[in-house]
């Protein structure tokens, strides 16, 4: 099991059911990270590895506070191949 300090729901089953159910479209869906608060942002970074422009690095806020970064290197600046995706903070 990975890892987390990110702490457990206090909801039950039924109350996790009834947050997930979307009365709009009637599904059952869970937020993306930018619907699911006001104040999520991610913003794009484009830089150099070897290759001129073959790297994104997007970074995750909730407001001014950085959440995390994910890197994506690609094998040219045309970026139609990846090379890896990781977690970089």
């Amino acid at each position: 099991m990975a890892k987390t300090t990110k702490k457990g729901s206090k909801k039950d089953g039924l109350q996790t059911l009834q947050m997930a159910y979307n009365d709009v479209d009637a599904s059952i869906t869970t937020n993306g990270f930018l619907v699911g608060k006001i104040g999520h942002k991610v913003t794009l970074t484009i830089s150099t590895t070897t290759v001129a422009d073959d790297t994104e690095t997007y970074s995750f806020f909730d407001g001014t506070d950085l959440l995390y970064q994910i890197r994506l290197v690609y094998t040219s600046a045309a970026k139609t191949q990846m090379i890896s995706a990781e977690r970089v903070a």
